[in-house]
């Protein structure tokens, strides 16, 4: 009976534990009326955590690649116990970290506000950051949500509130085709949340497009813009990445556009992936009209799919470095080539194999040929550079420097170009690169960690029977020429 009894104790205390583990930390987040500049936010814990507790706000985001202050923009920062007391707040010296109480004190809640449009102020590249206008509020996750140090794996429970007669679109949010003036939503972790996107307000347009999966197209413009058009070519773009990848690892993906009237010194027309969705911010000029060019159709199809092929290579597969992610410093990685490149050159493949075989070849042909052009042209301490080198470097100065960028994605995608002829040339088109990343997909999922560089390359060559390890070890250890086989006809 004894021993029952202990048995008994000990499932329960496992239980229990379970228990306390899975319980979620609660974020709230609100903007109050039009015209605020700032919203407000809060941290509730399941549980009193014990003092001392950190406050961290991100300083960099996946696929980044540089540092962004977001810390900068966080004001009026308080903290209470369970019981409402308050409890002393400290900025540390170093680093976005807030110290939140002393020792024999108890948190529950800390509150902050971000001031989004001083934000937007100083930081000149689009889509790094928030946005406020009249009418309309989007909101970056890693631009405004802090976490506490230490309870990054819980599990997130988001409560959002807007403004009476103010529409929210969460990215968390169900697949829903009329979005509501309040939201609560959830994030398996901190990493879910800070890589989802909050929008809200009447000048949001939104669009459910059903699919595979399903696409939520939220639009916000300051100009001319032809909303059908542009989910048109949006869907074609998901569907064609859909297919090269085969799998559907995510219940929805959202297209957040923003077409914008540019600020003085300010930089548009970039993108950025993250983990079932992309932001698009664009000058005005970029948006889709019936008069829009055959060419500008095209630039505005590739754009999606290369930021949607992201949500595979490498949000789901992935080297060393990449996660888990250090949200307050740029992470160093070897691999930027695979994120930007293998994931750049499958968008090309998805995109040549939607179109007629000669047109689909002349396509891909043009993309290979500008990267071929990128390496030409870049100084000869850069073509020289080991590709963990480069990658390193860009690991920093993507953007600062983007002949560290464009360098990277240009190698990773020509490497992946001559992997994929070699392949497709060895097995009579049988197989082709395609079925070597499922294969690095698969067994991602499978084994939920980063590949080290030798294990990619046995991956691709297992998979697909064609070894294609030289390729990747001579494009990893010395700069290669610039001339690339042709594609055999389909």
């Amino acid at each position: 009976m004894k021993h029952r009894i202990v048995v008994l104790s000990v499932v329960s205390f496992l239980t229990s534990c379970d228990a306390h583990a899975q319980s979620a930390v609660k974020y709230q987040l609100r903007y109050d009326m039009s015209g605020d500049v700032s919203v407000k936010l809060a941290i509730v814990l399941p549980e009193a955590a014990k003092a001392p507790v950190t406050l961290v706000m991100p300083r960099t985001y996946p696929g980044g690649y540089e540092q962004v202050p977001y810390d900068a923009y966080v004001d009026k920062i308080e903290a209470f116990s369970p019981e409402g007391k308050a409890v002393t707040v400290n900025r540390e010296p170093d680093g976005p970290r807030w110290g939140v109480g002393h020792v024999g004190e108890t948190v529950g809640r800390i509150v902050y506000q971000v001031n989004v449009d001083r934000m937007e102020e100083k930081i000149t590249s689009a889509e790094e950051t928030s946005k406020m206008r009249k009418g309309y509020l989007g909101l970056l996750g890693y631009s405004v949500f802090a976490y506490l140090d230490g309870f990054e794996d819980r599990k997130i429970e988001l409560q959002i509130s807007a403004p009476a007669a103010w529409p929210i679109v969460a990215t968390l949010g169900p697949q829903v085709p009329t979005p509501t003036t309040s939201a609560k939503v959830e994030a398996p972790d901190y990493y879910a949340l800070a890589d989802s996107e909050v929008l809200m307000g009447p000048e949001l347009k939104v669009r459910r497009i059903e699919g595979k999966i399903p696409l939520i197209l939220a639009v916000y413009a300051e100009g001319e813009e032809d909303v059908d058009l542009e989910g048109k070519i949006a869907r074609e773009a998901l569907d064609r990445v859909q297919s090269y990848f085969g799998d559907v690892p995510f219940r929805q993906y959202t297209a957040q556009l923003e077409f914008l009237r540019q600020l003085p010194g300010h930089e548009y027309n970039f993108s950025q992936e993250h983990l079932d969705s992309g932001t698009f911010s664009l000058s005005v000029d970029h948006a889709l009209t019936a008069q829009s060019s055959d060419n500008r159709r095209e630039e505005n199809l590739f754009n999606y799919a290369h930021h949607m092929a992201h949500c595979w290579i490498p949000k789901r597969a992935y080297g060393v470095g990449y996660r888990p992610f250090t949200w307050e410093m740029a992470p160093v990685m070897d691999t930027i080539w695979f994120n930007e490149g293998f994931g750049r050159y499958a968008a090309i493949e998805a995109i040549t194999e939607g179109f007629p075989s000669a047109e689909g070849a002349a396509f891909r042909e043009s993309q290979l040929s500008r990267l071929r052009k990128v390496l030409e042209e870049a100084p000869r301490f850069i073509r020289e550079m080991p590709l963990d080198v480069l990658s390193r470097e860009a690991s920093f100065l993507y953007v600062v420097d983007f002949r560290t960028g464009k360098n990277s994605f240009a190698r990773g995608s020509l490497m992946a170009a001559e992997m994929d002829d070699r392949i497709r040339a060895k097995t009579e088109q049988k197989k082709s690169l395609r079925d070597g990343l499922r294969a690095v997909l698969t067994w991602s999922a499978k084994n939920q960690r980063a590949f080290q560089v030798e294990e990619l390359g046995d991956i691709l060559s297992e998979s697909t029977g064609v070894d294609v390890r030289d390729i990747l070890e001579r494009w990893s250890k010395a700069p290669r020429s610039t001339q690339q086989p042709q594609r055999l006809s389909k």
